[in-house]
């Protein structure tokens, strides 16, 4: 028996005309601004809609997609039996009730994670699936709902692409898929050496594997993404927080060896607010350019939120991400109807 969904409902408005999307969804519009082809840009559910519901959970996946997004962002870790679980963290204090569950109490330690090495918790690759469905997901950042603490599970990777293979966008578009590969360094690590043949076969299990499928895969680390993109047709996405890391990206032999780069937003503009020329640079080699990630509750430099999407919507990107999808959707489609 399935268990039925409640996902607390905060549908768009009166901006159902967009729909024209970037990259797998495709469609050109009514985009005045410089992306590629002057495609809308996509939409992307960061965690899902991880500003009303915890982060990487179904309600919120469902939440984000009933709010205007293309895209659902699964981050990818392995279980200890090796199955892809959905967590942005290769720990789980901050967004799990774990700290609550006197039977594990005894699991926290350190881990060999060398971006963690110092840091005592509870490690998602020391918890097989079963004693992982046992946990229930909470908001990690305070200031946000906790009403929802408690309520649901930890997805797998199946799960959330089953979860987007029921749906459609509210411009009836095929959901848009974008995994995360977190840590594959530290899996090889700790002897999960298949994160990417997982990822693809995962996919393939879904029928989201084929070159067109709504899906793009994305990683921080160049060798990861450099191995994946020898390995599929689909795009695959080059994550970048600074100018020095897409430097080192660009030094290794081959590069540029994405068709996305996923740079931080402050990578984008100069001091005085100009384009610093990273969304130029990708575009005349063809790259599509998605920043992240946009907050509500976080304005970027004490501007209203949807100003500052705006402003990086006219930079000419091709795709972005922010945890509050309506926010997002509601911009969006403003500079669309504008346009017409």
């Amino acid at each position: 028996m399935r268990t039925r969904i409640l996902v607390p409902l905060a549908l768009p408005l009166a901006l159902l005309g967009c729909d024209t999307l970037s990259g797998a969804a495709g469609g050109a519009g009514h985009w005045p601004y410089p992306s590629l082809g002057h495609k809308t840009p996509l939409l992307i559910g960061h965690r899902g809609a991880s500003g009303a519901l915890p982060e990487h959970t179904l309600p919120a996946y469902q939440r984000a997609l009933n709010d205007g997004a293309d895209c659902i962002e699964p981050d990818l870790v392995f279980s200890k039996d090796g199955v892809l679980m959905v967590r942005h963290d290769t720990y789980l204090s901050t967004t799990t009730n774990i700290a609550s569950k006197p039977e594990f109490a005894s699991r926290k330690r350190t881990s060999p994670d060398p971006e963690f090495r110092d840091r005592e918790d509870w490690w998602v690759a020391d918890f097989t699936l079963a004693e992982l469905k046992t946990l229930r997901a909470v908001q990690p950042f305070k200031n946000r709902s906790l009403q929802f603490d408690g309520l649901y599970q930890i997805p797998t990777f199946d799960e959330a692409l089953e979860l987007a293979k029921s749906r459609v966008t509210v411009a009836s578009k095929p959901v848009c898929v974008y995994p995360e590969a977190k840590s594959p360094a530290y899996h090889a690590l700790i002897g999960h050496t298949d994160m990417a043949e997982k990822i693809l076969a995962t996919l393939e299990k879904h029928g989201l594997a084929a070159k067109g499928s709504p899906v793009f895969i994305q990683s921080f680390e160049p060798d990861f993404v450099k191995k994946i993109d020898a390995m599929t047709e689909l795009p695959v996405v080059m994550l970048v927080s600074d100018k020095a890391e897409l430097d080192a990206a660009m030094a290794i032999p081959g590069a540029p060896f994405w068709q996305g780069l996923g740079p931080s937003i402050a990578m984008l503009r100069d001091e005085s607010g100009k384009s610093a020329g990273v969304i130029e640079a990708e575009h005349a080699k063809g790259i599509e350019v998605h920043p992240w990630t946009f907050r509500d509750d976080q304005p970027i430099g004490g501007k209203p939120i949807e100003t500052s999407i705006r402003e990086i919507l006219a930079l000419g990107v091709d795709g972005f991400f922010t945890d509050f999808p309506i926010t997002g959707y509601k911009v969006r489609g403003d500079v669309v109807h504008g346009a017409e």
